[in-house]
């Protein structure tokens, strides 16, 4: 029941640098995958729509996970988890290392899904370790470490993607091993007090209570609806970005990788030094319409782009794009209800943005296989252009926007 840590005030907790190594392998082996995914599907003899159902599954297994997991950690202790979780995600990548059937390649997906949830583990210790004060603090550089794991990731993946498919999976086993080492090592349990029962009910994965009274307001229902419209279009996209490329530019999982990663670098660059000061100059109204401008603008441009050197131009505007638009919704939606609420509320958000995850792939896979591949981002750009059209409408109707 006792622990040997306890949140400090001031000094900066040295077993979060464990944590930060765990969220920055667990970021940096899902962002190696990802642009080879689809091309090891391929490879084994899929088509684009069954790679995204594939890609899928991932989705729909985290959607249970997540919130089962940290229900379990206040239950056993952050290390016991934090060890299965990422045992699953090791064993998921060696799979799909060896992976030479589809079989072994939806039992890799679906394993690393349903046990390997790190991040929700991960953070919740970082509360633990960490008084209120600095928490915010603490949260801002783990966001950095997520950032840099997505910027690394496509690179490696793709570039060790030239030898082989399966060079990148061992490659991300071998970070997930040392992890694992390192919190058997050096990671104490964080855990002071932990529940006495495991209690868990299906509406705390899909939370329809919480959802059907928050739909009542009107005004938190168009900002979730927005919220949902906008998650929806992006994830349309980019979870099928790799097909996508693939049938229109007909490019290379490695210079799939090196997209990915501009795409990483940019946000960095316009989060930490761009879209700050635009907020504060037009104000959140103007500079959300400007980011989905952008992300219409990007949607329109990829529809006629067929050269790889010219795609990293349009990319520029997705990344600015997504970098203004999900802060500032996010923020919205937290003023929309009362302090005691944001949880409740942010966790509806989760869930509808979990379910468009499941979709999408699927969604996307279909267009790339049966459409010409141009449809995936004109389909992208009409959702843009009707988040818009509510966002304007919205904004001179009612006070939510203020």
């Amino acid at each position: 029941m006792s622990s040997t840590l306890q949140p400090q005030k001031n000094k900066f907790n040295r077993h979060l640098i464990i944590i930060f190594i765990i969220m920055f392998t667990e970021v940096l082996g899902f962002s190696m995958v990802l642009p080879i995914l689809p091309f090891l599907g391929l490879s084994l003899g899929l088509n684009a729509f069954q790679v995204g159902l594939i890609m899928s599954f991932f989705s729909f297994s985290q959607l249970f996970a997540s919130p089962i997991t940290g229900k379990l950690s206040d239950r056993f202790g952050r290390k016991p988890i934090l060890l299965i979780s990422q045992t699953s995600t090791l064993i998921g990548f060696l799979l799909l290392g060896f992976a030479n059937s589809v079989w072994l390649l939806v039992a890799a997906r679906l394993i690393d899904g349903l046990i390997g949830s790190n991040m929700t583990v991960s953070q919740a210790y970082i509360s633990d370790v960490t008084s209120p004060q600095n928490r915010t603090k603490i949260y801002g550089y783990s966001s950095a470490v997520f950032g840099a794991g997505l910027i690394f990731g496509p690179v490696i993946g793709g570039t060790l993607s030239t030898i082989n498919y399966s060079i990148p999976m061992l490659f991300a086993a071998g970070i997930s091993l040392i992890s694992i080492i390192l919190v058997i090592s050096f990671l104490p349990e964080s855990l002071s007090l932990k529940k006495e029962k495991f209690k868990f009910k299906f509406n705390e994965i899909i939370p329809f209570d919480e959802a059907r009274r928050f739909f009542k307001d009107s005004n938190v229902r168009k900002l979730l609806l927005l919220f949902f419209i906008y998650n929806f279009g992006f994830m349309l996209f980019i979870s099928s970005f790799t097909l996508f490329a693939k049938e229109q530019v007909q490019i290379t999982a490695q210079e799939v990788g090196f997209l990915m990663a501009w795409i990483g670098i940019l946000r960095v660059i316009f989060q930490s030094l761009l879209i700050n000061p635009i907020q504060n100059k037009f104000g959140e109204d103007s500079a959300l319409s400007m980011g989905i401008i952008s992300m219409v603008f990007t949607m329109v441009i990829l529809v006629f782009t067929t050269n790889y050197v010219f795609a990293y131009i349009p990319l520029i505007f997705i990344a600015f794009g997504t970098g203004v638009c999900r802060p500032i919704f996010t923020s919205k939606l937290t003023k929309s209800v009362t302090k005691e609420e944001t949880g409740s509320v942010l966790g509806v958000n989760n869930a509808l943005s979990s379910i468009g995850q499941i979709i999408t792939p699927i969604l996307g896979g279909a267009l790339i296989q049966y459409l010409p591949s141009h449809f995936l981002p004109a389909l992208s750009a009409t959702f843009f252009a009707i988040l818009l059209i509510q966002w304007i409408k919205g904004s001179k109707n009612s006070q939510i926007y203020n």
